[in-house]
């Protein structure tokens, strides 16, 4: 096929777009050191120098690791190559200085087999990249020379595939040896086809057309074959890395895998899978603890609703290693006006994750943490101090005025201009000087303080800017499927906990029963929704072991009354319900800093560990136990307390309070998912409890119902926090408190819902830090989604293609207009997309978690598990034969089925009989 006809197909493929997903592996090269950067967990096979932090069991189990293994030189610097005996060079590698190696030499080869490949062997890799096979050309000129160099490459194979039947072989090239090796080896790869490093010129550049088609012709001979091929190209890092998807895709059109990364073999790259990063590093300078810095209250949790995963360092702290390309969305630094310890360090890292192609952005008063490099190095001048005195905002995006009005402030003022080819988004100017405070940067961006927060007399805080946009543009975040914490199978999620607090305190209406046995009675009883209770040790220990000797009996009776309920799961609200978690841990013992529980003193363990034992050996029915531990006081526990917890399998809750309500009309007011203590995340409730909405229980006692506003206000104009109830007992011993609390339970009874236990929600949210999602073909690639069943994305990506698609079960839009797409958590899921509707058939909402789905022609099959008498909506099921748990069923004219049961085996045939 002449090279221009050749030409023109390959780009009419590349304008077709990839309309299914490439059959075949997906392949992802690392030859850095330390650990693998997270995103090559979404690569089938992954290559990688076989270093003491890339172990085969490091990886993920569908996962297999290939061990470079360099067949025609030396590696400079590997110890593995130190005896090479001097008889076995044939000459230098003039571009990478490796010793190129005689394999016509038996000797030589055998040292190669023993010397280099057995010890990796035995470090568990049991798959080979081959590299470096044809380096003896470069010293091989005549017939003779290059048949004694091909014939001892084919014996090196042949004998490592006799030492090691099981080894999977990839080989770089060797085309001229193929045909004797075809069945010893895996696939073939080779660099270069569109896009090549020049090690010689140390620059990017575009293949020559003869050298690209001389390498198609050799590349096609071995698909022919049946041998898979991989090409691997290479691209300059860059923010916006769109071109390396496009020239992966470019390859795949070819029927080759792809793989596109840096000259150093270092990025995180693309292939048939781009990871699509979901870490951004966010430093801070503060003093305060993590949790009350504003990085981490106010933050935080716009960057969730994004889908992102902050990972928060102090800069106070040594800086982490820099970022690889492609390993981090982008990092952001929030100053709060500390100094950096050590700003010259701190200015090369921040260059390096800029030539990494990493966004950056600086938030707060950076000023004290810069000097006139790190300016230089990010195209600006270092500010100037002046006091203009007719100050006013000369241009303001409208993304600015986000919670309350800007106002130029004078005292503040520095002159600064932003780099060019900047948007800028906040400009202020005075005696003919001007503050460029907010702009979007070819680097990244910046906004100053004090045009990002707010701070009221009350200590409320508002945002001046929009959170959202600020990140979206100055990280530039693509679109993509964010998981979500809100919802499942189309449906805001929904929970109910109580705390322990005033179980056995007497109601103050006749017939005066303990709180627990009124809050049965008058809630859990009527609505038999998922409920979680909690008690706290200390009120039921018999005798003089506990705090409440003569109403003990009672309460335990009540308590082993309610964890029988059917719908009630048990939670521990600890043993001595720690106020001041810190001051504890430290040692420190006075009075109100827990319960005075006779005789005891503070345990981490019986905290944490200790009171669900009690609870499940005195309390639980034979078949419930404690599943989740709810943190009291201020909860703060520390990463030991934590810890034990989830080493006892137990989930946790508590903390943050979202309050966001009419009062504090603020998204400042709703809290990130949880806080990592060490490597345990805590886990928030999704809400405020009664005790803000009745002024810590000092009145009014109907306050609770203003929560129907933090429910309202979390919903729209984004849906940011699920819909939790959560009390405490003794919010039974009102009847004011009661009527909000029916109040409020009669509007959730209103709304469009999933129910759920907070048990599940904490695993739900446990698992939003270790999904990855991928681009694939015409979609996305979702993994590691199990408990997390619910994908959030905007309809510009297309609407998903259920036929087409794998572990999809169905979409529902919004109020907000977002996709809600339903996985049944079965594996991994693939969101097949297209730019319109078809008439396959699915699940559009259900109140109930989806945990099978498999298409059938129009029609599917699917499970449902739910906790209530399930409801559905189905899409598309008109004409169609649908069963339900074995009985035919016929949805109603809006495609919806009630059934009775909470479990449901659904059949939907949508053919001929």
């Amino acid at each position: 096929m002449p090279w221009f006809l050749r030409t023109a197909l390959i780009l009419l493929g590349t304008l077709l777009g990839m309309a299914t997903a490439f059959a075949g592996p997906s392949v992802g090269f690392y030859y850095g050191s330390g650990p693998l950067p997270s995103g090559f967990q979404d690569f089938d096979w992954v290559i990688v120098n076989p270093g003491p932090e890339r172990l085969p069991d490091t990886f993920n189990s569908h996962q297999t690791p290939f061990a470079y293994i360099s067949v025609g030189e030396t590696v400079p610097g590997d110890d593995a190559y130190r005896d090479l005996p001097s008889s076995c060079g044939m000459g230098t590698n003039p571009n990478w200085g490796g010793e190129i190696i005689n394999l016509g030499d038996a000797s030589c080869r055998a040292y190669l087999l023993h010397n280099v490949v057995d010890p990796v062997w035995q470090k568990g890799y049991h798959a080979f990249f081959l590299d470096t096979l044809d380096s003896y050309e470069l010293v091989s000129k005549t017939p003779e020379a290059l048949v004694a160099q091909r014939q001892g490459l084919i014996a090196f194979i042949k004998a490592l595939k006799t030492a090691h039947p099981a080894a999977q072989l990839i080989t770089n090239r060797g085309f001229s040896v193929f045909p004797e090796i075809r069945k010893d080896i895996a696939a073939v790869a080779a660099e270069s086809l569109f896009n090549e490093w020049d090690q010689a010129t140390q620059r990017y550049q575009a293949v020559q057309q003869d050298t690209r088609e001389a390498l198609l012709k050799e590349l096609d001979i071995v698909k022919a074959a049946g041998t898979p091929v991989i090409v691997i190209d290479y691209l300059p890092t860059k923010i916006q890395r769109i071109d390396w998807w496009a020239a992966a895709q470019k390859i795949a059109h070819l029927g080759f895998i792809p793989y596109v990364t840096n000259s150093k073999l270092t990025a995180v790259g693309a292939g048939l899978r781009e990871p699509m990063p979901r870490h951004v590093l966010m430093l801070y300078s503060s003093n305060q603890k993590v949790e009350d810095s504003s990085a981490f209250s106010s933050g935080v949790m716009p960057l969730e609703y994004l889908g992102y995963i902050p990972d928060l360092r102090s800069l106070g702290d040594p800086l982490p290693p820099a970022p690889h390309a492609g390993e981090f969305a982008g990092v952001i630094v929030w100053s709060d006006g500390d100094p950096v310890k050590n700003v010259s360090a701190y200015s090369q890292w921040l260059e390096k994750c800029r030539a990494a192609g990493i966004p950056v952005l600086f938030i707060g008063d950076f000023a004290a943490s810069s000097d006139d490099a790190l300016y230089r190095s990010f195209d600006m001048a270092a500010p100037s101090g002046t006091s203009p005195v007719n100050l006013q905002v000369q241009h303001q995006s409208p993304h600015f005025g986000y919670e309350m009005p800007i106002r130029a402030r004078i005292r503040d003022f520095v002159s600064l201009r932003a780099p060019a080819d900047s948007r800028v988004w906040l400009s202020l100017t005075g005696d003919g000087a001007t503050e460029d405070a907010a702009a979007i940067t070819p680097w990244g961006g910046y906004i100053l303080a004090p045009y990002v927060l707010e701070t009221l007399p009350n200590h409320d805080t508002r945002w001046l800017v929009d959170p959202f946009a600020l990140y979206r543009e100055a990280l530039r975040l693509p679109q993509m499927p964010v998981p979500d914490t809100t919802t499942e199978s189309g449906r805001r999620l929904f929970m109910a906990h109580t705390d322990g607090d005033g179980f056995v305190s007497r109601a103050d209406f006749p017939p005066y029963h303990i709180a627990g046995e009124v809050y049965m009675h008058r809630i859990l009883e009527r609505y038999k929704l998922p409920f979680t209770g909690s008690i706290i040790v200390g009120d039921l220990l018999p005798g003089d072991r506990g705090l409440y000797p003569a109403m003990a009996p009672l309460g335990v009776k009540v308590a082993r009354a309610i964890f029988k309920l059917p719908y009630v799961e048990i939670g521990s609200h600890m043993w001595s319900h720690p106020f001041d978690w810190p001051a504890m841990e430290a040692g420190k013992d006075y009075p109100g800093i827990n319960l005075p529980v006779p005789g005891y003193h503070f345990s981490p363990y019986m905290e944490a560990v200790g009171a669900a034992k009690w609870l499940d050996k005195h309390l639980a029915p034979a078949d419930k136990k404690v599943v989740i531990d709810q943190w009291s006081g201020d909860c703060e526990p520390d990463a030991q307390v934590v810890g034990l917890a989830y080493g006892a399998g137990l989930m946790n809750i508590n903390g943050g309070t979202s309050y966001i309500s009419k009062k504090n009309p603020s998204i400042t007011a709703v809290p990130p998912i949880g806080i990592h203590r060490g490597a345990y995340l805590q886990i928030f409730a999704p809400d405020a409890n009664e005790d803000y909405f009745t002024n810590q229980w000092l009145g009014p006692f109907w306050g609770y119902e203003n929560v129907i506003q933090t429910f309202e206000m979390t919903n729209t104009p984004h849906r940011l926090k699920p819909i939790d109830i959560y009390t405490h007992w003794y919010t039974a011993t009102k009847l004011a408190s009661l009527a909000a609390l029916n109040k409020v339970y009669a509007w959730v009874l209103q709304q469009p819902i999933t129910p759920i236990y907070v048990d599940n929600y904490a695993h739900i949210a446990l698992n939003f830090f270790t999904i990855h999602v991928a681009r694939q073909a015409d979609g996305f690639w979702i993994s590691d989604a199990d408990a997390l069943r619910e994908i959030r994305m905007p309809p510009a990506l297309g609407t998903p293609n259920i036929a087409a698609s794998s572990g999809v079960a169905g979409y529902n839009k919004s109020p907000n207009g977002n996709w809600y797409v339903h996985l049944d958590g079965q594996g991994p899921a693939y969101i097949s997309l297209a730019p319109g509707t078809d008439d396959q058939a699915y699940i559009q909402s259900a109140n109930a978690s989806i945990t099978a789905f498999s298409p059938i022609g129009r029609g599917f099959t699917a499970q449902l598990k739910g906790y209530v008498p399930i409801q559905m909506q189905l899409k598309n099921v008109q004409g169609c034969t649908t069963t339900v748990n074995g009985k035919a069923t016929v949805p109603s004219a809006r495609e919806d089925i009630r059934i009775a049961d909470q479990d449901a085996n659904l059949h939907v045939h949508c053919g001929k009989p």
